[in-house]
């Protein structure tokens, strides 16, 4: 099998001799932005991915700025919210790393599933599918149950990860009713802790009013979390070599790099 993150190395070569300007600049604004982070969460122990998970919820400066960039209405904050739909469209056009895996403010996951107990009840049955803390010597960490009438078990499942596969071939879901193995299937995928969403809405009047083009969702705490997870995963997949460097991929990092640097101005 080809590697193709060898076969791109001519490439890869010419951005590292300057043919392509944003890349190289969207570099140079990552790194003292690492810099920052490492120092101010050194409990980390310089773990990018552990780091990153904290800044997108803690009351940082760099946070801080990102959601102040996206409601306010000067200068920095409208060219900000352009760079914003630029970075949205060319994603959706050019579908990086790969169009299986491509990063997207439509598809993201950016944090824990919010909602980790699904519950249903139907006809005689009460389904329930919970997310565990596990706890030793069990480690158990998912839960599902389907009582009758809230008394007689008529299924029960444990497992010791989230695994969609392992549970619907477990032999006792397997023997259940179709539109009981349905409901199981839906609620088990409702509550996957690394659960896909969207930051697109369809209706302008559930978006924010101050980004008219793209119907970004009326949320600027969510929305900070996905714009610092979009921009985290486009460093890696340009550190690691994961991205196919022609021109329209390596365009994305225009507008990425245009919001790191607003960002970055907030750490002086």
């Amino acid at each position: 099998m080809a590697n193709n993150f060898i076969d791109q190395k001519d490439r890869w070569l010419q951005i590292a001799n300057g043919d392509f300007e944003y890349p190289i600049l969207f570099i140079k604004c990552w790194l003292p932005f690492n810099a920052w982070y490492c120092n101010n969460y050194p409990q980390f122990k310089n773990q990018d991915s552990a780091i990153l998970r904290e800044v997108k919820t803690d009351n940082n400066l760099f946070r801080t700025r990102l959601i102040s960039l996206l409601e306010n209405d000067d200068e920095d904050s409208v060219f900000f919210r352009n760079q914003l739909i630029t970075l949205h469209k060319q994603l959706e056009r050019c579908k990086v790393p790969n169009i299986a895996n491509s990063l997207s403010f439509k598809s993201i996951n950016f944090r824990t599933n919010p909602n980790p107990i699904f519950t249903k009840d139907y006809n005689k049955f009460n389904f329930k599918i919970e997310l565990l803390v596990p706890i030793q010597p069990h480690n158990i960490k998912i839960r599902v149950d389907v009582l009758k009438n809230r008394r007689a078990t008529i299924y029960a499942y444990q497992h010791t990860k989230y695994d969609f596969e392992h549970f619907i071939n477990d032999p006792s879901f397997i023997a259940l009713s179709e539109k009981n193995k349905e409901i199981l299937k839906d609620g088990f995928k409702q509550i996957n802790p690394k659960i896909k969403e969207s930051l697109i809405v369809e209706k302008k009047k559930d978006s924010l009013q101050n980004i008219g083009s793209v119907f970004f969702k009326d949320d600027t705490n969510l929305l900070s979390q996905v714009i610092i997870e979009i921009i985290y995963n486009l460093r890696c997949i340009l550190f690691h070599g994961e991205i196919q460097p022609n021109k329209d991929n390596l365009k994305i990092y225009e507008p990425a790099y245009y919001m790191l640097k607003l960002l970055i101005k907030s750490l002086d």
